[in-house]
C-alpha cells in the first residue's frame, strides 16, 4: 500500500512538473512573438526613414534630407537620451507632418518622367534625384538640392510658384502678386516685395530667381555675381505650354509632387469646361475682347486671350479678322466684324467702366449687334491676361456667359 501510494506522489509529481514547464515554454513563446513582432514593426519604421534617405521625395517637409538628418525620428538620439534634441525634433516633425498631410498627398513610387520627357530643356526627364540639370537659352543649371529659398520677379511665375509651394519656401515675391490684379494676393500677403533693384533681391537672400527673358543684362548679371542662380523662362499661351511650365519650376523648385496634384486639376478643369462646350454648340459665340488705352485694343492669334476663348467655347473674330496678339485696331474693324459679345478685359481700377459707359453713348458703334443686344461684359482682368494656370478661369467666366450657367459642374477652384 505505501509502494502505491508513494507511486502516487511520484506521478503525480511529474505531471505537476510537466505542466508548469509548459506554462514557462508558452511563455517564452508568447515572449518570442511579441519581440518578434515589435522587431518587425521596428524594422518596418527602420524601412521606411531608409527608403526616405534613398530616394528623392518631393515636398516641403523634406528640406532636411539634403543633410541626411530627419528630425523627430534619430534613432542614436533617443538613445543618447538628448530630450532638448527629441522635443525640437518632435516640434519639427510635428510641423512637417501636418503641412505634408494639409497640403498634398502623393505616391512616393511616382517617377514622373511621362510627365517631364516633353520639356526639352530638362537634361534627363528619368532623373528625379539631386542634383538635377536644366539647359535654358543655351545654358546648363546644376541644382545641387533642393532650394530653400526661392523667388520670382514676374507676375506670372509668382502665380505658378504659389501653385506648387508656399511660404516655407518662398521667401519674396513681385509687388505685382500684392496688389489686387493678382490671382494669389491673399497667399503672397505679408512676404517682402523685390523688384528689378537687385539690391532689394539680394536682401532676401534666394538660392533661385525666377525671371522672364525680358529681364536686363544688368540685373542679372549682379544676382549671378551675388551667387544667386536665375532661371530665365518664357511662360507659354496655350493649356499644354501652361501645364509644362508647371512641371519645370516644380522640377527646379523640389515640388514634383504638388505639380501632379495641381496639373491633374488643370486636366478636370479643361474636360469640365469641354463638356459644356461640346454640348452646346448652338449658342452665339462671335466675339471679341476689348479695352481702350488711347486706342482699341483686341487679341488676336497666339495672345493668351485667344487660348482663354478657345477653351470656353468662343470663336474670336479678331483671330479670324488676322489680328496678331494684342494689338490696336481702328473703329471700322471694329465695326465691320459685328461681334455678338464685347468682353471687356479692362479693369475697373483702369478705366474699364468708363470704357463700358463709352462704348454705349458713342453713336457710331450703335449698329454693333453686341451693343445693340446689351451683350458687353466686364471680365474679370487677373484671369484673362495672367500668364499662368489662372487663365482657366477665365475660360470658365466665358463658358458661364455664353451657356447662362451659375457654375460649371466637375469645374474646381484653385
Amino acid at each position: 500500500m505505501k509502494i502505491k501510494f508513494s507511486l502516487i506522489l511520484v506521478i503525480l509529481s511529474i505531471f505537476l512538473i510537466a505542466c508548469q514547464a509548459g506554462m514557462d515554454n508558452r511563455t517564452v513563446y508568447e515572449s518570442h512573438d511579441a519581440d518578434h513582432h515589435d522587431n518587425k514593426v521596428e524594422s518596418y519604421e527602420t524601412d521606411d526613414h531608409d527608403d526616405e534617405k534613398d530616394g528623392d521625395h518631393e515636398g516641403h517637409d523634406h528640406d532636411d534630407e539634403k543633410d541626411g538628418d530627419h528630425e523627430g525620428h534619430d534613432h542614436d538620439d533617443e538613445k543618447d537620451g538628448d530630450h532638448d534634441d527629441e522635443k525640437d525634433g518632435d516640434d519639427q516633425n510635428d510641423k512637417n507632418s501636418d503641412y505634408d498631410s494639409s497640403y498634398y498627398n502623393y505616391d512616393e513610387e511616382e517617377t514622373y518622367e511621362d510627365d517631364l520627357k516633353s520639356i526639352t530643356v530638362i537634361d534627363d526627364p528619368s532623373n528625379i534625384s539631386w542634383p538635377r540639370n536644366v539647359t535654358i537659352n543655351e545654358r546648363k543649371f546644376t541644382i545641387e538640392s533642393r532650394p530653400e529659398r526661392v523667388a520670382t520677379i514676374s507676375l506670372g511665375h509668382d502665380e505658378i510658384l504659389f501653385g506648387i509651394s508656399d511660404t516655407n519656401q518662398i521667401v519674396a515675391t513681385t509687388s505685382f502678386a500684392q496688389d489686387d490684379g493678382s490671382n494669389i494676393q491673399s497667399k503672397a500677403d505679408g512676404l517682402p516685395t523685390i523688384s528689378s533693384d537687385p539690391e532689394t533681391i539680394i536682401s532676401v537672400n534666394p538660392e533661385i530667381i525666377f525671371a522672364d527673358p525680358y529681364a536686363s543684362v544688368e540685373l542679372i548679371d549682379a544676382l549671378e555675381d551675388a551667387g544667386i542662380i536665375v532661371i530665365q523662362t518664357q511662360l507659354d499661351n496655350s493649356i499644354e505650354g501652361r501645364k509644362n511650365d508647371v512641371w519645370l519650376m516644380s522640377y527646379i523648385t523640389g515640388n514634383l509632387p504638388n505639380a501632379k496634384i495641381l496639373t491633374d486639376q488643370i486636366d478636370n478643369n479643361i474636360k469640365a469646361l469641354q463638356n459644356i462646350t461640346s454640348k452646346n454648340s448652338d449658342v452665339e459665340n462671335k466675339l471679341i475682347t476689348l479695352s481702350w488705352w488711347d486706342a482699341y485694343w483686341t487679341a488676336g492669334i497666339g495672345s493668351t486671350e485667344d487660348s482663354v476663348i478657345t477653351l470656353g467655347g468662343g470663336n474670336n473674330l479678331s483671330a479670324l479678322n488676322g489680328v496678331e496678339s494684342n494689338s490696336t485696331i481702328d473703329k471700322e474693324l471694329l465695326i465691320s466684324m459685328n461681334p455678338e459679345i464685347i468682353l471687356i478685359t479692362q479693369s475697373v481700377t483702369w478705366g474699364g467702366k468708363d470704357f463700358y459707359d463709352q462704348l454705349f453713348s458713342d453713336d457710331s458703334l450703335s449698329s454693333i449687334n453686341a451693343i445693340k443686344n446689351n451683350k458687353v461684359f466686364m471680365v474679370n482682368s487677373n484671369w484673362w491676361g495672367t500668364l499662368s494656370y489662372w487663365n482657366l478661369k477665365g475660360s470658365e467666366e466665358l463658358a458661364k456667359i455664353l451657356y447662362d450657367l451659375e457654375s460649371i459642374e466637375g469645374f474646381e477652384q484653385f
